[in-house]
């Protein structure tokens, strides 16, 4: 019996030391499979048996050696480091990213440098103040305001079309994240298949579940537990994402007209659409929520696109009450379009676009309120369009129609001329013409800037003894507030057509040069701030200054936390790969310390089976 049990010994060797071939040869295969884990056999003895007794115990022989299991050579710790820090890593890079597509928008590293069409249109003004009834030195003028125009325009669109594809890309990463969570989730299920009967370890499985783990912590934020049957559980931003009955899936959802927003929103879906983000909130290392690059490109991207009047601004002489409010416009700056580089640079791009055109119009053809005493007899042409026109001239002409609106076609053009009295005075904001200068003609002069979606600056209101009143028009077609603003901004057509329709001519018929000179000296007066955290008055080429080291701050800081980061998941990867990481060179000597051992083993068989050939063919003769 012994002698036979140390066949079945031999055989425990030969089956181990094959399974130990079959492991080394499977880790070798894999060793450029992305999340593979190398595979470690562990061995235990066998069942002994009984062969006798004496006085102090049993006698015993061993029956050979088993694979006792497959290990999953993991290090649980530094999947739980690596999986957070990656997550940390996305949420900055993807906001590096975005900066340096608003640099590059910007132009600021090649020949289209927008600080180049400022200049241009400096020098045009400036050489106009020296000739303001220069014929060459308005065409100039007119022509480089046209290329500024045009590369403003260009800036609001590429801006505003780098918004569209984050946007996209929040679409696509919310997918992605959708199906990462059913891969995880179908994962579960084979594995508990594969190991519910407890003869087999769903190791190659594991390791395509542990790396879509890995994929998915670094798009949001996740936790994770395991249970006894080997089902991984996932919970997201928080909530419950992945359950033994399923995956609760996310969705998208426009903003909304609450926030005159058609981007996309991440919720969950089976909570009623409850966003998945809380971003008005402070996001850091600290409160451990600057996770994941879905956030990170929501938080690029911005809600919306935003103009000058994001940005809040603090009226001189100001009361208690309105300081209260500009430090809530304030903190709610910070929260929403300052926490976006793309929404940030838009407002504060958008600031001194409005501020450069504004002043130059303003000092071209001034406004001031004005009050038209009641009784006055007013009209107002056919052709007018009703929703662009200053509030108190839409009350004076309704209540001319008995609180009805005039008489307009689909699209809010007057179909004929109004005449109506005003039942009492009327204030609203007009053309200062005794400030402002004259066409070459005499005629009144004309804006060099235009709003696209606006009729005209001024609408004319013809008193009853032959007074015109240039009322200004505060609303675009559409009755919303019509903004000197990127994107929105033309040359006058009357200006493009006839360069001296421009106001550089007094009533003398002479070169107005005060005009243009006071154009020239704004341009050099401390006159805007960029935002709430920079209140430092600066003048437009300083202010431009100022805006691309914000920028260029952004960028450094966000490289350089970046580059921290990357640094950090590099070192916690090569702690994994150290641990999970298959060697050619340690697995080649296994492959050799195995076969020698089945070599091994195999003599041994052969030298049992000789002993047994030789006890029963030749001893058992005699």
């Amino acid at each position: 019996m012994p002698l036979m049990a140390s066949l079945y010994t031999g055989v425990s060797g030969l089956k181990t030391s094959q399974v130990g071939i079959h492991t080394s040869s499977h880790n070798l295969a894999n060793i450029h499979t992305e999340g593979y884990v190398r595979q470690q056999i562990s061995y235990a003895d066998r069942e002994y048996s009984t062969i006798g007794h004496s006085a102090i115990g049993n006698w015993r022989l061993g029956l050979g050696v088993v694979a006792d299991e497959t290990r999953h050579i993991r290090d649980l710790l530094l999947d739980k480091a690596y999986r957070q820090q990656a997550g940390r890593e996305n949420f900055y890079s993807s906001q590096y990213e975005a900066v340096s597509e608003v640099e590059h928008t910007m132009g600021e590293l090649n020949k289209e440098a927008f600080q180049n069409s400022l200049k241009q249109l400096w020098d045009a003004l400036s050489e106009v103040a020296k000739a303001p009834d220069g014929s060459v030195e308005r065409e100039g003028l007119v022509m480089y305001a046209d290329e500024f125009i045009t590369r403003v325009n260009a800036i609001s669109d590429q801006l505003q079309s780098y918004q569209y594809n984050l946007n996209q890309e929040v679409k696509d990463t919310v997918n992605k994240i959708n199906s990462l969570a059913d891969t995880i989730y179908d994962l579960n299920l084979t594995i508990q298949g594969i190991e519910a009967a407890g003869v087999e370890d769903a190791n190659d499985y594991r390791d395509r579940r542990d790396l879509a783990l890995d994929q998915l912590s670094q798009l949001i934020e996740i936790s994770y537990t395991e249970n006894e049957h080997g089902f991984v559980s996932v919970r997201a931003e928080g909530q419950e994402f992945i359950i033994e009955s399923g995956v609760f899936h996310m969705g998208t959802e426009q903003l909304g007209a609450e926030q005159d927003s058609n981007y996309l929103s991440p919720v969950w879906e089976h909570l009623d659409g409850l966003p998945v983000f809380i971003l008005d909130t402070d996001i850091n290392s600290a409160k451990g929520n600057d996770i994941g690059k879905l956030k990170g490109i929501l938080l690029s991207r911005g809600g919306y696109k935003a103009d000058y009047t994001d940005i809040p601004v603090l009226p001189e002489n100001y009361t208690n009450a309105e300081y209260e409010q500009y430090l809530k416009d304030a903190e709610e700056y910070n929260y929403n379009t300052g926490a976006s580089v793309v929404m940030k640079t838009q407002a504060m791009m958008d600031r001194l676009i409005n501020s450069i055109v504004t002043m130059i119009n303003d000092k071209l053809c001034p406004n001031k309120e004005q009050t038209i005493t009641g009784g006055t007899q007013l009209t107002i042409k056919a052709g007018t369009n009703f929703y662009v026109l200053a509030d108190e001239v839409k009350a004076a002409l309704k209540a001319a129609n008995g609180g009805n609106d005039p008489i307009m076609d689909d699209y809010g053009y007057l179909v004929g001329d109004e005449t109506f009295t005003l039942n009492a005075d009327m204030t609203t904001s007009m053309l200062d013409v005794e400030n402002s200068g004259n066409g070459y003609d005499g005629e009144l002069g004309a804006e060099l800037f235009s709003r696209s979606d606006t009729t005209g600056r001024y609408t004319e209101l013809t008193a009853a003894d032959g007074t015109v009143y240039y009322v200004y028009n505060p609303y675009n077609v559409f009755g919303e507030e019509g903004l000197y603003s990127m994107g929105n901004l033309e040359i006058n057509q009357q200006v493009l057509e006839k360069t001296s329709s421009l106001p550089l001519w007094n009533s003398e018929g002479e070169a107005n040069y005060p005009v243009a000179e006071s154009i020239i000296k704004a341009w050099s007066e401390a006159s805007i701030n960029l935002d709430p955290n920079n209140l430092a008055k600066k003048d437009f080429d300083d202010y431009y200054q100022a805006m691309l080291n914000v920028l260029g701050n952004d960028g450094s800081v966000l490289k350089s936390v970046t580059a921290n980061q990357q640094q950090v998941v590099e070192d916690i990867e090569t702690g994994r790969q150290s641990i999970m990481g298959v060697s050619s060179e340690e697995e080649l000597t296994n492959l050799i310390k195995f076969q020698n051992a089945y070599n091994a083993n195999s003599r041994y068989i052969n030298v049992v089976a000789d002993m047994i050939d030789t006890l029963i063919n030749r001893v058992g003769v005699h």
